[in-house]
Order: structure tokens, then C-alpha cells, then sequence
């Protein structure tokens, strides 16, 4: 039996539970969204995602030990291409060897899941390092990403911490959501119908000072392209001010930046 259902994580939880209720082993977990064409012949279940049968199979899954609950989650948002169906088989192995499952390293499905773990993580990493944010015009701090991993989630709590009591919003291009920050707390929403006001007038003036700073402080002798490459892949780049090319000529000639009444640059 093939079991579709809507993408989310919590709809991902109800198709095990489903599977468990009809003691049936899926011959696969899709997403609806993946545009998946029902096979002629084949058995299938629509599931309905349903918050109660997440949580009861969250719950079993903590109780199990072995980080088992969360290290499903992680993995999940990893979005490797048949990534639900090894999910139900490492979920399937933590009910039946409980917390001994983190001892077996032997087990493919083991090593899959926490390849899938690694890649969520790297990218949490890099893009809590390379995120930059811009000042719209009515003040809100703006950040756009591009990520492999459905990582927005993760990454919130950091920056909320970084940013206090200043809101800001992120844009994940590649997922279609935003996250939100008021200054009291963060939701994820999707980002269907975002409109967004300009740039801040200053928004060039202070890209160019951090362009600057960058270039200024950078050693030539010491440049390693390489290196560079491995810790900042090109992909990130589109997104790091640092990295663009463009100079914001006259950027200064109407408004220039002032340091205690005197003029920074001109």
C-alpha cells in the first residue's frame, strides 16, 4: 500500500500511525506534494494528517529513548528524496530495540538516518553564520535564504536570541515560507502573497561600509580560494553581502553617514 500525505511533519507522523492502526508495512510514504501520479493497480491511502496521532506516536517514540523522537524530526528536514520511508523503518526499529537503536551502526537504516541528520545540521550551521539581514523602510529587519534542508524552523530560536526585542522576518525562497519575529516571539508561516516594502534609504550606504570593511581587512597574501570554497560554498553566496560584486557608486552623494557630526565617508 502506498500512503500520500500533505508534506508536513505532522501529517508524515499520522501516515506510521496509519500504517500501525492497518498493520501494513507501506511499500512508500509520499508527499502529495512531489505532484505523484497514482499508480494503476496499486493500493492507496490517503492520509489525513491529524495532530492527536503525531503527538500519541511522538510520545511513544520519546519513551523509547534513544533521542529517537528528535533525531526523526531532524532528519526529516533534511528533505533527501525517499527520506520518509527509511523514517518509518528507523521508527519500526526504535520500537523494537528501544535505546539500544543509537548502538546499531551496522544497520543501514541507522546509517542513513544519521547521514540525513548531518546534512540538517551543516546547513543550521552555515546559514546561522551566513545570514544577513537589511532594513526595510518601515525599519523591520529583512533576510532572504535559499537552503537544501527545511532548516527555518531551527535557526529561529538563534536569531531570536541575537536580535532581542528588534523584529525581523526571514524568507526561505526555496521552501516558500517566512519566518517572523515580533519581539515576543516567532511563528513560520507561508510565504504565498508576501509583499514587502522597499529598502531603507541607508540600506546601500551600509552595505557598501560592511563591503569595505571586508575588503579592507582581508590579507591578500593569505587568500586561500580553496578553503573558501569548503567553508562557503557558492551557493550561499547570493545571500552574503560580502561576496556581491556591486559597489554602490554614489551611494553617498545625497545622504552621507555622520559619526558625531563628522562625515564618515564621502
Amino acid at each position: 500500500m502506498v500512503f500520500l500525505y500533505d508534506g508536513t511533519y505532522e501529517g508524515f507522523l499520522s501516515a506510521v500511525f496509519d500504517a500501525y492502526a492497518l498493520k501494513t508495512e507501506p511499500r512508500d510514504i509520499i508527499s502529495m506534494e512531489r505532484d505523484y501520479q497514482e499508480e494503476l493497480g496499486a493500493r492507496h491511502h490517503h492520509v489525513e494528517t491529524c495532530d492527536a496521532k503525531a503527538d500519541r506516536l511522538m510520545a511513544g517514540m520519546k519513551l523509547n529513548g534513544g533521542g529517537i523522537a528528535g533525531r526523526t524530526m531532524t532528519a526529516f528536514l533534511s528533505w533527501v528524496p525517499d527520506r520518509e520511508l527509511i523514517l518509518y523503518r528507523y521508527i519500526v526499529l526504535g520500537f523494537r530495540i528501544k535505546n539500544a537503536i543509537h548502538l546499531k551502526l551496522d544497520d543501514d537504516t541507522v546509517r542513513a538516518v544519521n547521514g540525513m541528520i548531518s546534512l540538517t545540521e551543516r546547513e543550521k550551521y552555515k546559514w546561522k553564520g551566513f545570514l544577513r539581514f537589511s532594513v526595510l523602510d518601515n525599519n523591520l529587519f529583512y533576510a532572504e535564504m535559499s537552503p537544501e534542508c527545511n532548516v527555518l524552523t531551527l535557526i529561529m530560536p538563534h536569531f531570536e536570541r541575537r536580535m532581542g526585542t528588534t523584529p525581523f522576518l526571514v524568507h526561505d525562497r526555496t521552501f516558500k515560507q517566512v519566518g517572523l519575529y515580533d519581539a515576543r516571539e516567532w511563528v513560520v508561516r507561508s510565504s504565498e502573497g508576501l509583499t514587502l516594502p522597499e529598502f531603507h534609504a541607508d540600506e546601500k550606504k551600509y552595505r557598501y561600509l560592511w563591503k569595505l570593511f571586508y575588503d579592507t581587512t582581508a590579507m591578500e597574501f593569505r587568500a586561500n580560494d580553496k578553503q573558501r570554497r569548503q567553508v562557503m560554498p557558492k551557493r550561499y553566496r547570493q545571500h552574503v553581502t560580502e561576496m556581491q560584486e556591486q559597489t554602490y557608486a554614489g551611494a553617498f552623494d545625497e545622504q552621507p553617514i555622520m559619526i558625531g557630526g563628522r562625515k564618515l565617508l564621502t
